[in-house]
Protein backbone atom coordinates (compact mmCIF):
# COMPACT_ATOMS: atom_id res chain seq x y z
CA UNK A 1 0.00 0.00 0.00
CA UNK A 2 1.73 3.22 -1.06
CA UNK A 3 0.74 6.25 1.10
CA UNK A 4 1.06 9.68 0.11
CA UNK A 5 0.21 13.29 1.52
CA UNK A 6 0.54 16.68 1.29
CA UNK A 7 3.72 18.03 2.60
CA UNK A 8 3.17 20.33 6.03
CA UNK A 9 2.81 24.41 5.62
CA UNK A 10 6.46 25.67 5.50
CA UNK A 11 7.81 27.57 8.75
CA UNK A 12 6.97 30.76 10.35
CA UNK A 13 7.46 32.82 13.70
CA UNK A 14 4.96 30.37 15.54
CA UNK A 15 5.82 26.73 14.34
CA UNK A 16 9.39 25.27 13.36
CA UNK A 17 9.85 23.66 9.87
CA UNK A 18 8.97 19.87 9.69
CA UNK A 19 12.04 17.05 9.90
CA UNK A 20 9.99 14.53 9.06
CA UNK A 21 6.59 12.62 9.63
CA UNK A 22 4.89 10.07 11.91
CA UNK A 23 2.42 7.20 10.24
CA UNK A 24 -0.18 5.77 12.27
CA UNK A 25 -2.33 3.17 10.94
CA UNK A 26 -5.07 1.58 13.11
CA UNK A 27 -8.31 0.06 12.46
CA UNK A 28 -11.14 2.68 10.95
CA UNK A 29 -12.78 5.04 13.98
CA UNK A 30 -9.70 3.91 16.08
CA UNK A 31 -9.15 7.04 18.12
CA UNK A 32 -5.54 5.51 18.99
CA UNK A 33 -3.91 4.07 15.73
CA UNK A 34 -0.29 2.71 16.58
CA UNK A 35 2.89 4.35 15.06
CA UNK A 36 3.88 2.19 12.05
CA UNK A 37 7.35 4.07 11.62
CA UNK A 38 10.91 4.67 14.32
CA UNK A 39 12.28 7.47 12.15
CA UNK A 40 10.69 9.82 10.74
CA UNK A 41 10.23 9.93 7.43
CA UNK A 42 11.53 13.08 5.60
CA UNK A 43 9.59 12.63 2.24
CA UNK A 44 5.64 12.60 2.06
CA UNK A 45 5.25 9.33 1.20
CA UNK A 46 5.89 5.58 2.04
CA UNK A 47 4.86 1.92 1.44
CA UNK A 48 3.14 -0.12 3.80
CA UNK A 49 3.82 -3.54 3.02
CA UNK A 50 2.46 -4.99 6.72
CA UNK A 51 -0.93 -5.08 5.40
CA UNK A 52 -3.16 -8.16 5.02
CA UNK A 53 -5.59 -8.72 2.06
CA UNK A 54 -8.89 -7.85 2.79
CA UNK A 55 -7.81 -5.47 5.66
CA UNK A 56 -9.74 -2.43 6.57
CA UNK A 57 -6.83 0.37 7.51
CA UNK A 58 -7.10 4.27 8.52
CA UNK A 59 -4.07 6.25 8.82
CA UNK A 60 -3.33 9.38 10.31
CA UNK A 61 0.26 11.34 9.46
CA UNK A 62 1.38 13.90 11.94
CA UNK A 63 4.78 16.37 11.25
CA UNK A 64 7.53 16.44 13.42
CA UNK A 65 10.45 19.09 14.22
CA UNK A 66 14.16 18.63 14.20
CA UNK A 67 13.42 19.15 18.10
CA UNK A 68 10.81 16.64 18.41
CA UNK A 69 7.65 18.84 18.65
CA UNK A 70 4.35 17.25 16.48
CA UNK A 71 1.68 18.64 14.90
CA UNK A 72 -1.95 18.22 15.18
CA UNK A 73 -3.19 14.47 13.45
CA UNK A 74 -4.05 14.62 10.26
CA UNK A 75 -7.77 13.98 8.74
CA UNK A 76 -7.93 10.21 8.95
CA UNK A 77 -7.97 8.20 5.30
CA UNK A 78 -9.76 4.91 5.57
CA UNK A 79 -8.08 2.31 3.24
CA UNK A 80 -9.96 -1.23 1.95
CA UNK A 81 -7.25 -3.87 0.69
CA UNK A 82 -8.88 -6.46 -1.82
CA UNK A 83 -9.59 -9.65 -0.47
CA UNK A 84 -7.34 -11.03 -3.08
CA UNK A 85 -4.90 -8.64 -2.92
CA UNK A 86 -3.43 -5.68 -4.92
CA UNK A 87 -0.68 -6.44 -7.98
CA UNK A 88 2.45 -5.79 -6.28
CA UNK A 89 5.57 -4.24 -7.56
CA UNK A 90 8.68 -5.20 -6.83
CA UNK A 91 10.25 -2.02 -4.31
CA UNK A 92 13.14 -0.76 -6.32
CA UNK A 93 15.44 2.20 -5.26
CA UNK A 94 13.08 4.72 -6.90
CA UNK A 95 10.28 3.50 -4.84
CA UNK A 96 9.14 5.66 -1.86
CA UNK A 97 10.70 3.89 1.45
CA UNK A 98 8.80 1.64 3.88
CA UNK A 99 6.98 3.57 6.34
CA UNK A 100 8.82 0.84 9.33
CA UNK A 101 12.00 1.80 8.15
CA UNK A 102 14.33 -0.07 5.90
CA UNK A 103 14.29 -4.37 6.29
CA UNK A 104 17.04 -5.35 8.56
CA UNK A 105 19.24 -8.22 6.94
CA UNK A 106 19.64 -10.99 9.89
CA UNK A 107 22.96 -11.72 10.51
CA UNK A 108 24.39 -15.52 9.22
Amino acid sequence: MTLTWTASAPPDAKHSAAFGYCVYRGAPGDPNPGLINKVPIPGTSCIDDLVANGGRYSYVVRAISAGGATSVTSNPAPVQIPPNGASKSPISAASPPLCRGPAVQSRP
